[in-house]
């Protein structure tokens, strides 16, 4: 015996939750949640990197050499944003390859996340639809969660070089921008490589 409540499946060993013609719909809201968890990741992380910036101007004009430190906490927490803002983009990647599934009726109940982002994925998700060390599309190189950390990462970089006053502006700024991309384009490597790993053959 099970009853039907408001599209959820209740059974008495608790076998299934969620009915199959729900699973389009629920994986929908789940990339609607991935986006609101992606907007107060960029919050954060812009909110972390004004107190940063205010304490580097206060510091800067009082001509303490501590300046340095704050550039390289602005630099660590520009890439600690970018991990879970990558993650967040893969998430997302992730449903839509589900609500695929679940569109032709082929998904079954275990391969249904919880997460955005389960522990285990199913192989071959990526496939025809990544590129660049798991970017989908060219103008997603264009996204805040992407631009952001790599401008405030630039920014930081490019305030360390020339703390030395050595080279020109222009220069300073051409190899911020330059380990700053670098930077970034290791860590998706890193990232790519590792979340790959967690894939599982589909049954």
């Amino acid at each position: 015996m099970y009853q039907l409540v408001a599209g959820i499946c209740i059974m008495s060993d608790g076998a299934c939750d969620v009915r199959k013609d729900q699973y389009p719909t629920v994986i929908r809201e789940m990339i609607r949640h991935e986006d609101d968890v992606t907007n107060h990741r960029i919050m954060w992380l812009l909110v972390g990197q004004g107190f940063l910036a205010n304490a580097f101007v206060v510091v800067k004009n009082q001509g303490s050499s501590e300046y340095l430190m704050l550039c390289f906490l602005g630099i660590v927490v520009a890439l600690s944003a970018f991990v879970t803002l990558y993650q967040s983009y893969q998430a997302r990647g992730y449903l839509q390859f589900l609500g695929l599934h679940a569109k032709t009726g082929i998904l079954r109940e275990e391969d249904l996340p919880l997460t955005g982002w389960p522990e285990n994925r199913l192989k071959g998700w990526q496939r025809n639809i990544w590129i660049l060390l798991g970017v989908r599309k060219t103008r997603d190189l264009f996204e805040p969660w992407l631009t952001l950390p790599f401008l405030f990462t630039c920014m930081w970089t490019m305030s360390v070089l020339h703390a030395h006053k050595v080279r020109s502006i222009p220069v300073d700024a051409a190899l911020g921008i330059i380990i700053s991309g670098l930077i970034l384009f290791s860590v998706c490597g890193v990232l790519f490589w590792t979340e790959s790993k967690n894939e599982v053959a589909p049954r």
